[in-house]
């Protein structure tokens, strides 16, 4: 009879046999079996498990791949791309939200260190040690990444960038915000908004290293379905500053 034996298929496929016979069970792929109760996998069959591969590479669950299978069926590319490209974005959206977490966590990290590097004191703990303070809670979508700190009066207008690094940064974000798509104001600053194909990972990592020298900004980034959002906030005497940098956009407010 032709076609593959559970063996042979697991072997064409990459899949282990207990793997084979899991997604039989499951009715993802199902082979017709022998006169004698053995599988026996058909070229569509075969070529429906290296589907499944493909797709579990992507991170896809069982059920998104057994929905994208069904499509794969009717013959018709169309609507089997529309589905793969409706899930990769979605993906892509929690891999950012993943990422942005993720950056945003270790500069609270960061500053957890520097903050106890910076006072030891000869007897208990107090409140300048570093040790009990700065609690990180980060939301599920949307990181701000200014973390816990003192009022924004309380923080003096100055960058403590070294002169050296000033000019580097300054390209940085000017080469930034000229990939904004539109930018508004919003309470107490500006709102940058970028296109799905932004690196929101470089994009975080950015805001944070900026924050860690010129505290009395605060940036929140948002990653939405439509696109990603960056917030410029600040106390009214960083305001020019904050205009400054919407200079930089290459769209109208």
């Amino acid at each position: 009879m032709d076609g593959y034996s559970i063996s042979a298929a697991a072997e064409r496929t990459g899949f282990s046999a207990s793997a084979l016979r899991f997604y039989d069970q499951s009715g993802l792929v199902t082979p017709h079996r022998t006169a004698s109760g053995h599988r026996n996998y058909s070229e569509a069959d075969v070529e429906a498990l290296q589907f499944v591969s493909r797709a579990k590479g992507f991170g896809l669950s069982l059920e998104e791949i057994t929905d994208l299978l069904s499509l794969l069926d009717t013959n018709e590319c169309g609507p089997v791309q529309d589905r793969l490209r409706e899930l990769a974005q979605r993906k892509v959206l929690d891999a950012q939200d993943k990422i942005a977490e993720l950056i945003a966590f270790t500069a609270e990290l960061n500053r957890l260190l520097g903050g106890l590097a910076s006072h030891t004191p000869a007897g208990p703990c107090d409140e300048g040690c570093g040790c009990t303070s700065d609690v990180v809670t980060l939301p599920v979508r949307g990181v701000e990444l200014s973390g816990d700190r003192p009022a924004s009066d309380d923080v003096p207008i100055a960058c403590t960038l070294a002169p050296d690094r000033v000019g580097d940064r300054l390209s940085d974000w000017q080469a930034t915000i000229a990939q904004a798509t539109s930018r508004v104001d919003v309470e107490g600053g500006t709102r940058f908004v970028f296109g799905v194909g932004v690196d929101v990972a470089a994009l975080a990592q950015l805001a944070s290293a900026e924050q860690e020298c010129c505290r009395f900004l605060t940036f929140t980034l948002a990653v939405g379905t439509d696109g990603v959002a960056l917030d410029i906030t600040g106390p009214i005497d960083a305001q020019p500053i904050i205009a400054s940098m919407g200079s930089w956009a290459q769209v109208a407010s």
